[in-house]
Parts: structure tokens; sequence; C-alpha cells
């Protein structure tokens, strides 16, 4: 009788035989990708970072959630949704991308004044970017750009975001996301830079449904930030107070909003509602 109860505490624990996983197993499979983010850092030190980051994104943020998940019967296409968006709609996404990075970047900026970036974290930041001739700038894109955009898109606006917007409702989804994707970052520093990032992708699955968008927009804010470093460009250019970065900032703000109304004009939303009908 007892293993009986224990099986059922589980089975409901684990939201076994439910259309969605429930809050507990979403928040069991982040507690587990944030302490494999352990021996992934100790490969990224000791042995190479573009394999830690590698290891990491593939088989612990995206890899091991998936098969946990089909693990537990769940269907695992209500939560990776990849449904072609309108065309429109992903380029004025992406176009969307280039601004919101670049304020992002403003901001970084201007944290970093009030919440200086210790000379340590600049130096691993650094170290991460660094790459010699085409291959390794091509490798670099792979393992900086390309995999987190997809494989982190999958966990957080794939895997959690759709659970927690069924339970709490799209805003608090959103918001709660985006707070998971900036704590897994594990820089407590940039916190609030990456859950603005985060809000940002959260928002345009909530809105076409799709992790192509999302992941669109993810790569290219790490391209955006890969390209700079290689090109030596940072932000302000002359200082917050010159003509040149006051006009770029203002610019931002402008095109930022522009594509997001042209973006919302002609998103496509694939679900008019993702709310369960049981709790």
């Amino acid at each position: 009788m007892e293993k009986k109860s224990s099986s059922d505490f589980l089975k409901r624990l684990f939201s076994v035989g439910q259309p969605l996983p429930g809050l507990p197993l979403i928040f069991f499979l982040v507690a587990i990708v944030s302490l494999l983010q352990l021996p992934a850092n100790y490969i990224m030190i000791n042995i190479s970072k573009d394999l830690g980051i590698s290891i990491n994104e593939i088989f612990v943020i995206a890899g091991l959630p998936i098969a946990m998940l089909l693990l537990f019967g769940f269907d695992i296409s209500k939560l990776l949704r990849f449904k072609a968006p309108k065309i429109p709609a992903f380029i004025f996404a992406a176009a969307m991308s280039v601004p919101v990075a670049m304020l992002i970047d403003y901001a970084a900026s201007a944290s970093g004044s009030l919440l200086p970036l210790p000379q340590k974290y600049h130096e691993v930041m650094d170290q991460m970017m660094v790459y010699s001739g085409n291959f390794g700038f091509a490798v670099k894109l792979l393992v900086l750009c390309l995999l987190p955009g997809v494989c982190e898109e999958i966990f957080f606006r794939g895997i959690c975001q759709t659970p927690l917007e069924n339970r709490w409702g799209t805003s608090i989804g959103i918001i709660v996301t985006a707070a998971l994707f900036a704590l897994l970052h594990g820089n407590p520093w940039y916190f609030h830079l990456y859950f603005i990032l985060g809000l940002f992708l959260s928002w345009t699955f909530a809105v076409t449904r799709t992790l192509w968008i999302p992941i669109a927009c993810h790569v290219i804010n790490n391209a955006w930030t890969f390209l700079n470093y290689s090109l030596g460009i940072d932000y302000p250019i002359d200082g917050f107070g010159s003509a040149t970065d006051i006009l770029l900032m203002l610019t931002g703000i402008i095109f930022a909003f522009f594509f997001a109304f042209a973006f919302m004009k002609t998103a496509r939303i694939t679900s008019p509602s993702i709310r369960s009908r049981h709790p």
C-alpha cells in the first residue's frame, strides 16, 4: 500500500499522464541543468572552452531535458513548436534584434559604472571569444552563437515557457522564464541584462508560438556581441554624452519600436490559448 502511494505521488509530482509537464517537473529540470553546469564549467576551464560549451548546450541544456520528458511519456511536439512563421514577421523580428542587442550593450556599459564586472569575469569572457584564423572564426560562430541560440531556446522558451504560461498565464510565464534564463547564465553582475534579453525572447515566442523566431533573435544577439568583439567595437563609442552615442541610442530606440510594431502586425499567432482545462 505504501509503495502504491509513493508511486502515485511520484506520478503526480512528475505529471505523468498529463498533456504538459507540471511546474514541479519543470523546476526539477531547471535544478538538474543548474547542477550540471559545474562539470560543464570544469571542462571549459581545464580542457577546452569550445568543447565545454558544446557539451553543455547540446547534452545538458537541450538533450537531457528532452530525454527525460520522453522517458516520462510526454508528447514533445506540444513543447517544441517549430511551425514556419510568416516571412515578414521573421524578417522584422530579426531586424528588431539588432537595435535591441545594441541597446543592451549600452545598458551593460551603464550598469558597469554602478556594478562593475570583476576583472576575472572580463578575462573569462574575453578568453571565450578568442579565435585564430577563418576556421577559428567559424567555430566560434557555431559554439557561441548558433548552439546557444538553438539549445537554450529549446529549453527555456520550448520546455519551460509553455507549462509556465499554462499554469500562471502569459505575462507571468514570460517573466518567470526570463528570470530562469538569467539565473542559469550564472552572472549576478549581468542578471538584469540577461533578464531583459530573456523578456524579449520570451515575448517573441508568446506572440508567434514558434521557436524559429526566438532562435533567430538569440543567434543574432550573440553574433552581434561576437562580431563587435572581433571588430574591437565597444559601446559607448565616444561616451554617453557624445553626439555619436546619443544619436545611436535614439536611433536604436526608434528602430526597436518600429520593428516591434511591424513584427506584431505581421506575426502569426498559431494558438489562441494554451490554458489548461485542469488545475
